[in-house]
């Protein structure tokens, strides 16, 4: 197997929380750099209790001690916050309608994440989302601050500014987006890692260099080293 390639293991979750927790350590034994969780799991299994319920502590806590990153895809298999799918659609419209919109969906499960005290609660968990893109980051960050300030939440046991819970452990990418490249500094230039999304409709493969020369264009060499490669070396070690 060629050494870049890093493998991300799929938890079982029906089978009891032991067993999940049991796979994650097996799958670190065996060489794997991370978890892929979905971001509800209580809408994909009968019986599942929500991501926040305390159900999951275990999952959060041997990942934290594992020092693995727990990675939630595109819509993250969450439903019940999705438009149906329109049946006048082309075949087309529905491969561009999925991917445009399921970045609505992480940006909600993200928001949850950074007040729900689960970020509070394990300060070094690690926290990935792939193929979601950068646009949404920062209205985000901005608005749950602006409710943890509002509402003060600071009160009720969420002690850090939810910003700084993103900065400190939420990773996020980019393929094909120049404004939220522009705002690189902002969301945090060690937050941001690229990909191609290889081998999904969505993906800038074959003409990933042509992307990455218009998405980045006028970033500084040193700073394109980090996104594009970098940051990626620290996280998968």
């Amino acid at each position: 197997m060629s050494d870049r390639y890093v493998r991300l293991a799929l938890i079982p979750y029906k089978s009891g929380i032991n067993s999940s927790v049991e796979e994650i350590e097996r799958a670190v034994k065996a060489g794997h750099k991370g978890i892929i969780m979905l971001s509800e799991p209580s809408q994909n299994a009968d019986g599942l209790p929500h991501i926040n319920d305390s159900y999951w502590r275990p999952i959060w806590h041997v990942c934290q001690e594992l020092n693995v990153p727990v990675h939630f895809h595109g819509s993250g298999g969450m439903k019940k916050l999705s438009l149906d799918v329109w049946p006048g659609y082309t075949r087309n419209q529905v491969q561009a309608m999925g991917p445009a919109a399921s970045f609505g969906l992480q940006a909600q499960s993200i928001s949850n994440l950074l007040l729900a005290g689960i970020l509070e609660d394990f300060p070094e968990l690690k926290i990935v989302c792939a193929e979601t893109g950068l646009g949404w980051v920062n209205y985000i960050i901005e608005a749950c601050d602006h409710e943890w300030e509002r509402r003060h939440l600071w009160t009720e046991g969420l002690a850090t500014r939810p910003s700084d819970l993103f900065h400190r452990q939420v990773y996020v990418d980019f393929w094909y987006e120049s404004a939220g490249i522009e705002q690189r500094n902002s969301i945090g230039m060690g937050n941001i890692m690229w990909e191609s999304d290889f081998p999904h409709s969505t993906s800038t493969w074959p003409e990933s260099w042509t992307f990455i020369e218009r998405t980045l264009k006028g970033v500084p060499q040193e700073e394109r080293f980090e996104l594009m490669v970098g940051n990626a070396i620290k996280m998968y070690n």
